[in-house]
């Protein structure tokens, strides 16, 4: 159900002149391990060793074509970051 939900909302991004998608995927609880610790001063280091150890939604998005691009660290409180994904879903010169 996920997948078509988000096919769905790819579809009507890209029908109204829409180029990527951009979520955030909280990790208030613990579920990867960017959670409960400092991320500075290496940001994006500690994002390429990102591990999902709870099942958290991140690999989801990825399973269906997402990237990752960032994260936020203490985004929702100290150790609490918010991992942000982006896709394509159109080309800018179509």
């Amino acid at each position: 159900i996920g997948t078509a939900l988000v096919k769905a909302l790819e579809e009507e991004v890209a029908d109204r002149g829409g180029i990527t998608i951009y979520l955030g995927a909280d990790d208030e609880y613990g579920k990867t391990s960017l959670s409960g610790r400092d991320l500075y001063p290496d940001v994006l280091g500690n994002l390429r060793k990102i591990r999902n150890t709870g099942e958290h939604p991140y690999e989801f998005y990825m399973k269906i074509g997402f990237s990752l691009v960032g994260v936020m660290p203490d985004a929702n409180g100290y150790g609490k970051p918010d991992i942000i994904l982006a896709k394509r879903v159109r080309r800018g010169a179509e």
